[in-house]
């Protein structure tokens, strides 16, 4: 009787242990993906994706975004006033995130645009295919970066 509840034991112990190291689940959007659309209200009449490329990596926890103006301008000298218009045309950013059903969080670490720095921008996700559509509202007011908040859809594409 001994030995059977012995066996039991270090049955259940070793069917616990393998359970804890089952690998967790990836998120569905882990990943390398690239903005194939997007609208913005009010409509920003600098931007187009004709000349515009963006494109945003996620891990399990983790999100980072770039961005560059496909004719962005060459450096000849590295002036101040070089380096600067060069700047204009790249963006970065990104944090953490949680994915809570069709709820995507983003919690900005680091952002070109200091004010989102902090912030925590929640939007709404679906998917269509291997793209998913992000909307939701930026709240640029409270952030002290306009006069209206931006409402914004984008599409995102797999890269693969």
């Amino acid at each position: 009787m001994h030995s059977i509840v012995m066996r039991l034991a270090i049955a259940a112990a070793v069917a616990i242990s393998l359970l804890g190291c089952a690998p967790e689940k990836a998120s569905p959007l882990e990943g390398a993906w690239e903005l194939v659309d997007a609208k913005y209200a009010p409509a920003d009449p600098t931007f187009s994706l004709t000349t515009y490329r963006q494109i945003k990596i996620l891990t399990k926890t983790h999100w980072a975004y770039l961005s560059q103006d496909r004719s962005a301008p060459k450096l000849t000298n590295g002036s101040d006033a070089e380096l600067l218009a060069a700047a204009k045309t790249f963006g970065a950013g990104g944090g953490t995130y949680i994915l809570d059903g069709d709820t995507y969080t983003e919690h900005v670490e680091f952002f070109a645009t200091p004010n989102l720095v902090g912030a925590s921008l929640k939007f709404k996700i679906k998917w269509e295919g291997d793209e998913w559509i992000q909307t939701g509202t930026l709240p640029l007011k409270a952030l002290g970066w306009g006069e209206k908040d931006l409402e914004l859809y984008e599409r995102y594409r797999r890269i693969k």
